[in-house]
């Protein structure tokens, strides 16, 4: 995993800068991550998911890291089938979205 983002850092917000033309989604010291033109539903929607990027981002990486330390125990039979879905339903998407997010493979 790729623990070198290359990403504006800290916290995202949306701001509205032409009602119905425009909106941004912004950093703290106010730095543009990006545009969006229009303001109909889904580009505020759109807008919105951009910005909680760097909050869903540590927090899955929080989880992988969670659901690492906490492997499933018990017996050989159940612990295959448990690690097989633990590891192909949950942590093989986590990690491939954590290095999307990164710039890593995808």
């Amino acid at each position: 995993m790729n623990t070198n983002a290359k990403h504006t850092p800290g916290k995202w917000t949306t701001k509205i800068r032409q009602p119905g033309t425009m909106l941004t989604v912004e950093n703290e010291t106010g730095e543009y991550v990006c545009s969006l033109l229009g303001g109909d539903e889904h580009k505020q929607g759109n807008a919105r998911l951009i910005a909680s990027a760097p909050d869903l981002l540590a927090m899955l990486k929080s989880a992988v890291f969670y659901l690492e330390a906490n492997r499933p125990k018990g017996k050989i039979r159940e612990i295959f089938h448990q690690l097989n879905e633990y590891e192909n339903g949950v942590m093989k998407p986590a990690r491939a979205a954590i290095a999307q997010a990164e710039g890593g493979a995808q």
